[in-house]
């Protein structure tokens, strides 16, 4: 009987949703709820694959570090597995976004600036998909993406500007990625509110704090426990990012 319930109220909001104009009603209370019924439990063996993965990649920072040459790059890798394994129609750009990340994992792991110049790169290309796929579903309510637009950019600039006398050479490219950032960030908050919705938007933002955590460390001065906060931010969101566009994805079917 619950089952038949919870049938029934995922479809009549699915159903009402696409009938509203989210220009018109932005934030419903049937829009809150439907954009929590990602249904993980479809996904349980996955979940709990990633979650040992994750607390494998922590434990290796201290003990075993070699595995981190192998565990790390299984991020991208079994998400990128996963999408294309429940994912019918993929999209080539998201695909390709993946693989972005999965080679800026590796290139992260050397060190040496070159290297972080080209895992550098390669984020950026991942970001800039990201942003492509996440403006196509753009809400197209310019006053909302002025709201969202100027305090991320504000904030972004902030960071740099508190960071620039210490980035040297990289100060072009550190400002470049950065700007980068905050397109994916305001790009996947204006999205057009559906199933997943929340799940992209709290990764994007957990990917702005890895990456702000990442920049303060390297070049402003050590955080405590940064290593931790900078992977475990990061992990989740790649996790919740392809989650939320996966069911996105199946809202659309």
């Amino acid at each position: 009987m619950c089952q038949l319930k919870y049938y029934v109220r995922y479809h009549y909001i699915k159903l009402k949703i696409k009938k509203l104009d989210c220009r018109q009603i932005p934030f419903t209370f049937d829009i809150l709820m439907y954009n929590r019924m990602i249904d993980f439990k479809k996904y349980t063996r996955f979940t709990i694959f990633f979650g040992i993965l994750f607390m494998l990649n922590i434990l290796f920072m201290y003990v075993l570090q070699d595995y981190r040459m192998v565990a790390k790059p299984m991020i991208m890798a079994s998400l990128i597995g996963f999408y294309i394994t429940v994912e019918r129609r993929q999209s080539n750009a998201f695909v390709l976004a993946m693989i972005f990340a999965l080679l800026g994992d590796v290139f992260l792991m050397f060190k040496g600036d070159d290297f972080f110049l080209i895992g550098l790169v390669c984020f950026m290309a991942m970001q800039l998909l990201y942003t492509y796929l996440f403006s196509r579903e753009g809400s197209n309510d310019i006053k909302k993406l002025l709201i969202i637009g100027i305090p991320i950019t504000l904030l972004t600039l902030v960071i740099i500007s508190l960071l620039w006398s210490d980035l040297g050479e990289l100060r072009i490219p550190v400002l470049i990625y950065a700007l980068a950032i905050s397109g994916m960030v305001i790009s996947a908050i204006y999205r057009k509110s559906t199933m997943g919705y929340l799940s992209v938007v709290s990764g994007v933002i957990l990917f702005l704090i890895s990456d702000a955590v990442l920049a303060i460390s390297k070049f402003g001065g050590a955080i405590p426990y940064q290593d931790v906060v900078i992977m475990s931010t990061y992990m989740a969101a790649q996790f919740l990012i392809v989650i939320g566009m996966v069911a996105a994805h199946e809202f659309r079917r």
